[in-house]
């Protein structure tokens, strides 16, 4: 999936619509509508060119292809699987690959701005009035939610049954609430990705530090200012291996450079690398690698003498 961002000039002149190319302008405060992409924009060669619409929400759902938008004056190029969403009066265009996947939900202004809905208001307020292209993952469940909720809208659209509108409002609220929260998780996701990615180089500095200091992993822990199951589940879930694992790697590699590139004995190794006697790092050295250090050394003898 790709997003890339850019700024554009924008025109002096902004069409508004309703719905795109519709010049009436509804005024119908409980106003719903849905329909596919392909609908509107297959018959105009794929573009949606600039336009905005004055008391209309507008969210397009891309579930497959390739879209150039532009949001007021930032222009997006995103591939995959996206929620755009436009509050009104952005201006807004499209620019679809051809066979382009996706639902572009429609909706008055005033739904969004019912009082009696104070408390959801106070979720979806952000969402009411910012423009902005939220990511989802195709195993997402909450793109799943997503999708049925925009599958009840189009039903209850369809059939004229009691309370429709009430229904509609609730639904148009829920999907809203969806979009909040994968705004949400992705921001979070991003944060921590960048907080974990700190955490792990402020291990690897440490650990460089202090490995043959033989320090436990209760240590690099207590350094951190983390627990040790916070540390185990940083190092399983960025490098796959569990951080004891990571120092046992990090002191063999440099008992097999000690065995190979130098002369130093055995012993002197062993003390170098923070064990307290050589049977010790002998029986250490064999656990890991199968084999005596003795016997690597002469299996991957590198003469430091010859030129």
């Amino acid at each position: 999936m790709e997003k890339i961002m850019v700024k554009v000039q924008q025109s002096s002149v902004i069409p508004q619509f309703s719905l795109y190319g519709e010049s009436n302008l509804n005024k119908d405060p409980g106003f719903v509508h849905i329909e596919d992409i392909a609908d509107r924009s297959s018959e105009n060669g794929w573009l949606i060119k600039p336009h905005r619409h004055g008391k209309m929400h507008q969210i397009l759902c891309m579930f497959k292809g390739i879209v150039d938008v532009q949001l007021d004056d930032h222009s997006y190029h995103l591939t995959g699987t996206w929620a755009i969403n436009i509050p009104p009066g952005v201006v807004h265009g499209f620019r679809f690959s051809p066979e382009t996947e996706g639902i572009v939900l429609t909706l008055a202004e005033p739904i969004l701005a019912d009082q009696s809905q104070e408390k959801s208001q106070q979720i979806i307020d952000h969402l009411a009035h910012s423009p902005q292209t939220i990511e989802f993952n195709k195993k997402n469940v909450l793109l799943n939610q997503l999708t049925q909720y925009l599958n009840l809208i189009r039903g209850e659209i369809k059939n004229s049954n009691s309370g429709q509108q009430f229904m509609l409002e609730w639904l148009v609220r829920m999907v809203l609430i969806t979009l909040k929260r994968q705004s949400d998780h992705s921001l979070f996701s991003a944060t921590n990705s960048q907080a974990s990615s700190n955490l792990l180089n402020d291990f690897k500095q440490l650990l460089e530090q202090h490995y043959r200091q033989q320090w436990k992993v209760q240590q690099y822990a207590s350094a951190l200012n983390i627990s040790v199951s916070s540390l185990n589940r940083l190092c399983n879930e960025n490098i796959g291996v569990a951080t004891k694992n990571i120092i046992q790697d990090r002191v063999l590699i440099e008992a097999k450079r000690k065995l190979i590139y130098t002369r130093e004995p055995l012993d002197q190794i062993a003390y170098a690398l923070g064990f307290k006697d050589p049977a010790y790092f002998s029986r250490f050295f064999k656990k890991m690698e199968m084999v005596a250090p003795s016997t690597y050394r002469n299996e991957n003898n590198y003469d430091t003498t010859s030129h």
